[in-house]
């Protein structure tokens, strides 16, 4: 079965959050894992709603 995960990435401070998602993706792909999606938000009060959102969507979440 394919784990599919949904990075959401508050993208108030951009060189920092693209840091971020850099180092989670060589992460997912060293545990074998190349079904993600990333979506920003604007700060971090998003990530929540976000994820409540679309929590049946994906079998896990990173926020960052």
């Amino acid at each position: 079965m394919k784990k599919s995960v949904c990075i959401v990435v508050a993208n108030f401070y951009p060189k920092i959050s693209k840091a971020l998602i850099n180092g989670t993706i060589k992460t997912l792909k060293l545990n074998g894992i190349k079904n993600y999606k990333i979506i920003k938000v604007p700060g971090v009060f998003e990530i929540p709603y976000l994820i409540k959102k679309n929590i049946k969507k994906y079998d896990a979440f990173i926020a960052l």
